[in-house]
């Protein structure tokens, strides 16, 4: 039994590197955010805007632990505000390993904007804002991490596929 959940900031590769570990493992792979739409009837971003944070964490820890009750083995890949989700963040240190792609504040902003401005930021104040969320959300991950992974600077996905199952393989998770 084998119950992994790849956590880290947005955009830190958590879904890309899930989906190629599973694959190479041949262990199930599913989306938390595919898990929520299932959910709702509308998209996530919209859900989030129209009935608040606290309605989508609730939505998003309803489906993970459905999603957990119902599968004895797989990769998981968490939303990035995972980490705000206590109930979440429990249910996952209870049931399976929770692993945290750790990639540096200084990468992220970037990578994050190239998708346009999520709503956890303060679009008048972005490096700010951004820095806030880093710090916390970081801290959370650290603490409650099973292992740490530092991705360092986006390397070739297939070769950081490989780094990331030698790790989990050197702490007995696969």
């Amino acid at each position: 039994m084998v119950k992994l959940y790849f956590t880290g900031i947005k955009h830190s590769g958590k879904t890309t590197q899930a989906r190629l570990v599973s694959e190479r493992l041949s262990l199930p792979f599913s989306d938390a955010d595919d898990l929520i739409l299932k959910e709702i009837n509308t998209s996530i971003r919209e859900f989030y805007k129209e009935y608040g944070k606290e309605a989508f964490m609730e939505k998003e820890y309803e489906a993970v632990s459905r999603y957990e009750k119902e599968n004895d083995s797989f990769i998981l890949s968490l939303g990035g505000g995972a980490s705000d989700n206590t109930a979440l963040m429990r249910l996952m240190k209870e049931s399976g390993k929770i692993i945290y792609l750790k990639r540096n504040e200084s990468e992220m902003l970037p990578v994050i904007l190239k998708h346009g401005i999520p709503a956890f930021l303060d679009k008048d104040n972005l490096e700010s804002s951004f820095h806030e969320v880093y710090v916390k959300r970081d801290s959370i991950y650290t603490k409650k991490a099973d292992l740490i992974i530092d991705m360092g600077p986006y390397r070739d996905k297939a070769e950081t596929a490989e780094m990331v199952i030698e790790k989990l393989k050197e702490n007995g998770y696969v």
